[in-house]
C-alpha cells in the first residue's frame, strides 16, 4: 500500500493545536481514541499519525461525518477509524472504552452537560481532554447576538456551564487535571484518571 499523502491535511485550529501538542507530549502511541463532536476528524487523524492505534469519531452533523470518512480514506486511515453520526449520549452504553477521550468545544452544545461529562469520563481509561468556553465578555456578547441564529446552524441548544462546575464534574468522575491553557475564548484542559497517575 502506498504511503498516505499528508500535504493536503486540514490544519488544526487553536484549541486543536493545543490539545494535539499536550496529548502527544503525554504519549499517544499504542492508545485508542474517542472524539465526541469530532467535526471532520482532523484532530484524531493527526493523533493516529503520531502512533495512536485507532479512533472513533462521533458527530451529530452528517455532513461532517461524510467529510471525515472521505479525508480518512484519502489519508489511508479508513481501516483505523469508525464514525457515527449520532448523539454520543444515546450511543455511550454501546461503545467500548477508549484510552483517550476528547471533547473539543462540545460541552456547551448539549441540553445536559453534566450527563455528557459523566458518560464520557466513564468511557475514558486514561486521559480526558476537553475545551470549553471561558466566561469572557466577548464570548457572552457574541452568543447573545447570535443566539436567535444558532438553532439554524446547530442541531442542538447552546448552554453554558460555569467552568468550576465543569471541572467539578470531571474530578468527581475520578480524574485529576494535568494540563491547563487558556485562549481568549476557551479553557483547554487535560485530565488523567487518578489510578493511572504516577505516584510522587
Amino acid at each position: 500500500m502506498p504511503e498516505p499523502t499528508r500535504s493536503h491535511q486540514p490544519s488544526l485550529d487553536s484549541t486543536q493545536r493545543i490539545l494535539f501538542d499536550a496529548l502527544t507530549d503525554r504519549g499517544v502511541a499504542g492508545r485508542t481514541i474517542l472524539e465526541v463532536g469530532c467535526g471532520d476528524g482532523r484532530l484524531h487523524r493527526r493523533l493516529l499519525d503520531e502512533g495512536a492505534v485507532s479512533a472513533v469519531g462521533i458527530e451529530l452533523q452528517e455532513r461532517y461525518i461524510v467529510a471525515a470518512k472521505d479525508l480518512a480514506r484519502n489519508e489511508n486511515l479508513d481501516d483505523r477509524v469508525t464514525y457515527y453520526s449520532d448523539d454520543f449520549m444515546e450511543l455511550a452504553d454501546a461503545l467500548g472504552p477508549a484510552d483517550i477521550v476528547i471533547l473539543d468545544k462540545v460541552v456547551h452544545c448539549t441540553h445536559d452537560p453534566e450527563r455528557l461529562i459523566r458518560l464520557s469520563t466513564a468511557t475514558a481509561r486514561s486521559l480526558y481532554a476537553v475545551a470549553f468556553p471561558a466566561p469572557r465578555p466577548l464570548l457572552r456578547t457574541s452568543m447573545r447576538l447570535l443566539g436567535p441564529l444558532l438553532p439554524l446552524a446547530l442541531p442542538v441548544r447552546v448552554r453554558f456551564s460555569p467552568p468550576e462546575q465543569i471541572r467539578s464534574w470531571i474530578r468527581e468522575s475520578g480524574f485529576e487535571r494535568v494540563f491547563r491553557q487558556e485562549t481568549e475564548m476557551w479553557h483547554v484542559e487535560i485530565y488523567e484518571k487518578a489510578a493511572t497517575l504516577d505516584p510522587l
